[in-house]
Formats: structure tokens, C-alpha cells, sequence
């Protein structure tokens, strides 16, 4: 079941504490000569769509520039999802608060089981496999 309101970066940050990164998946771009790298969490323990639906901590992402469609500050980023109502929501937290909203967030069912997370140059956007289905979404 979806959630019925946006989470609290408090309780974002909650679920980050509690989940393992999977380093050997980390996946890095470069958008104007800086540097992302998103290192995603082990996805073992998302057992069903509504596991992601009732919200998750999903990796961590790392930029040297600013998101172009979200306005992502440069930092540092727990990356989170929930499907609020109807819609999928990917969040960034940092230190307990939403630092800010993906611009778009598509669920893909064509992702390749255990595919490693993507970066699309020069739309700010990852293609990353979650457990039982894939994600694209868009600072």
C-alpha cells in the first residue's frame, strides 16, 4: 500500500541507518568535468513492490555539481523511495531534511535483474535495478 503523505527527512534518514551499500555496484559519471558516483544499497532485503511503495533507503549519491532539473545541490545524498498515493517519489536527504525532490522518477520493468546503477550524461538521471524491479530518475 502507498503511503498517504510525503516522509519526513527524519524518518528518511531512520531507514538509511539501517541498510547495507553494496560498494561493489558503485557506478560513477562526469558532467562537465565533475564527478557523481552513486553506490546502491544491497537490495536483498525488498521483497515486494510494496515494500518500495511504503518507502526505502536506496543508496547514496555523490555530486560535484548541481542537479540541472531539481537544482540538487553538490553533497552528499541518502537516496530514498516511496510511492506516495499513485506516484512514484525519489528523495535526497542529508542530516534529517529533504535536500531535495527527483524531477521525475520512472519505474522501468525492462531493467536486467542485478544490473548496475546507470548514469545518463547531461540529463542528471540514473537507471538503477532495485530488487525486484528498476527505477530511472532525474535531478
Amino acid at each position: 500500500m502507498a503511503l498517504t503523505s510525503e516522509p519526513t527527512g527524519a524518518d528518511l534518514s531512520r531507514k538509511a541507518d539501517q541498510s547495507q551499500l553494496d560498494t561493489a555496484s558503485t557506478a560513477t559519471g562526469d558532467v562537465q568535468g565533475k564527478k557523481v558516483r552513486f553506490t546502491p544499497v544491497n537490495p536483498h532485503h525488498i521483497a515486494s513492490e510494496q515494500a518500495l511503495e511504503n518507502g526505502q533507503f536506496i543508496g547514496v549519491l555523490e555530486n560535484e555539481i548541481a542537479g540541472d532539473k531539481s537544482g540538487l545541490p553538490p553533497g552528499k545524498y541518502n537516496i530514498h523511495i516511496a510511492k506516495v498515493g499513485n506516484q512514484w517519489h525519489v528523495y535526497a536527504e542529508s542530516g534529517g531534511k529533504v535536500a531535495a525532490k527527483a524531477a521525475s522518477v520512472v519505474e522501468r520493468r525492462d531493467t536486467p535483474a542485478n544490473q548496475k546503477p546507470q548514469f545518463s550524461k547531461g540529463s542528471f538521471c540514473w537507471w538503477v535495478w532495485l530488487g525486484i524491479t528498476g527505477f530511472t530518475w532525474c535531478f
